[in-house]
């Protein structure tokens, strides 16, 4: 019996999981503010060099695309980027954080967490780059977040 509940009801560990084209046109230009994605769940990010790094990290990076899974580690509550926020934790008095409404954790442009009761930095997601520009993103291939987000976006440049 087992098999048929299993077949009919697939149970998946991912909430979704499909694939998210996004053309070109739509990718935000380093620096701007993230775009959030509705369908995927993500917001995409693109990190001018250096961009979302937490003020104690010295390792320089190229910046890139970095589609970061739009709920907050700690309860999911749905993250909302703050351009004119500044964080209390940061000592270099930088706008611009995704802020939780619900228990304020705080994360740079990269996802990095810089301060709230959540357990680590925001997850991201798989990108893969097309031969036009358009990018499609795994939502069901997420990493858990790390220091390490800034290093794992994506080199992207607009099609000429």
């Amino acid at each position: 019996g087992a098999t048929i509940v299993n077949s009919l009801y697939p149970r998946s560990v991912e909430p979704f999981g499909g694939p998210v084209a996004v053309p070109a046109a739509k990718i935000p230009k380093p620096g701007e503010p993230p775009v959030p994605n509705y369908d995927g769940h993500f917001l995409l990010v693109n990190l001018a060099q250096n961009e979302g790094r937490i003020a104690t990290d010295d390792a320089d990076t190229d910046g890139g695309l970095l589609a970061l899974w739009w709920k907050c580690p700690h309860l999911g509550c749905t993250l909302p980027w703050k351009g004119d926020f500044v964080a209390k934790a940061d000592p270099l008095g930088r706008r611009g954080w995704f802020n939780c409404n619900c228990h304020g954790s705080t994360y740079t442009k990269a996802g990095v967490r810089v301060s709230g009761p959540a357990p680590r930095s925001m997850d991201t997601m798989q990108i893969a780059v097309g031969a036009k520009g358009d990018v499609t993103v795994q939502t069901g291939k997420r990493r858990s977040g790390g220091l390490d987000n800034p290093q794992r976006a994506t080199p992207w440049s607009p099609p000429a």
